[in-house]
């Protein structure tokens, strides 16, 4: 029997085929998923992800939104407007530093977001919007807000003033670049305070910030950057260090919330000596720097090393 076209493509409507709807497209990934199942076994690295993603779902539906799925360690949110989105996003990260549990086993996230024209199909969204978003959360580091100039532009004057560019990067299924925007939050009610001014001094320390590394008498000057500085013994390297103990991608200096972080990613570990003389270890994990202090990659601190890093934490 033959169908005609017309009742065909009602009997595609009447089953709820699509809607395009503008909306905001929201992707919270947990950091180091793998190595808390290498550290606490299947069983408990599962409660803690499902924590972890109890929490970011409670914040979606606080602020409006709705979780669209979760996909592993991640969760994928659809908000009606971008500074709905921004929002639940500043409240996904104080939730988790706000955590007891959470906050002693040193959990983070990264969010990434883009608003947009979104195809709305059997409760799932599609289209350039939700590919977008996925590559702001790529993008992203932990602690890290990561988004875009178009959707910065959707935000209210009050919250914009809450982001900073990073510059222009090239993403994948663009043929131009685009400039990428990073959403400056410390607990969610400080970003109107902030915006006003009541934390001005704080909010400059955030883009002024630098720090200064001196390695074999000369001196470099990392300022805010999405970019990491990598160090290690590969040609590729920020600044390479070609010792034996040194790995070819040992270790990485990024930028997040104000605060420069040591990522280590070596088998022999950093070590790290501050200036009040407190020793640290550092293995495959992370150290907040302060102040000043040395590095050394792959072998403890000595004063007869050449290949010591000293470094100065400063404000231009």
């Amino acid at each position: 029997m033959k169908l005609k076209l017309g009742s065909l493509i009602a009997g595609l409507t009447d089953r709820g085929a699509h809607q395009q709807v503008a909306a905001t497209v929201l992707f919270a990934d947990i950091c180091g998923s793998t190595r808390l199942f290498e550290k606490y076994g299947d069983v408990r690295a599962r409660q803690i992800e499902t924590r972890v993603l109890d929490a970011l779902t409670a914040k979606t539906s606080a602020h409006g939104g709705e979780v669209v799925k979760t996909i592993g360690d991640e969760i994928m949110s659809r908000f009606a407007d971008a500074e709905s989105a921004v929002r639940a996003a500043c409240a996904m990260h104080q939730s988790l530093k706000d955590d007891p549990e959470l906050a002693q086993l040193n959990i983070a996230i990264k969010i990434g977001l883009h608003h947009g024209p979104v195809l709305v199909e059997k409760n799932d969204v599609f289209g350039d919007a939700v590919n977008v978003a996925a590559r702001m959360v790529s993008l992203s580091k932990a602690d890290q807000i990561i988004t875009n100039r178009e959707t910065v532009g959707h935000l209210p004057d009050e919250v914009a003033r809450m982001t900073r560019s990073l510059g222009q990067s090239q993403v994948r299924g663009k043929r131009e670049e685009i400039e990428i925007c990073e959403v400056i939050w410390h607990d969610t009610t400080s970003l109107t305070q902030m915006a006003t001014g009541e934390h001005q001094e704080e909010l400059r320390n955030l883009f002024f910030a630098r720090l200064v590394l001196e390695y074999r008498g000369k001196k470099q000057e990392l300022a805010p950057s999405a970019q990491a500085f990598t160090m290690g013994r590969g040609e590729r390297s920020s600044l390479v260090v070609d010792r034996e103990l040194v790995s070819r991608s040992h270790a990485d200096i990024e930028f997040r919330q104000g605060k420069f972080i040591l990522v280590d990613h070596s088998t022999n570990g950093t070590y790290l000596l501050l200036e009040n003389g407190a020793r640290f270890f550092v293995r495959r994990e992370e150290f907040t720097l302060h102040d000043r202090g040395i590095i050394c990659l792959g072998q403890a601190v000595a004063d007869n090393n050449p290949d010591l890093i000293y470094y100065q934490c400063a404000h231009a």
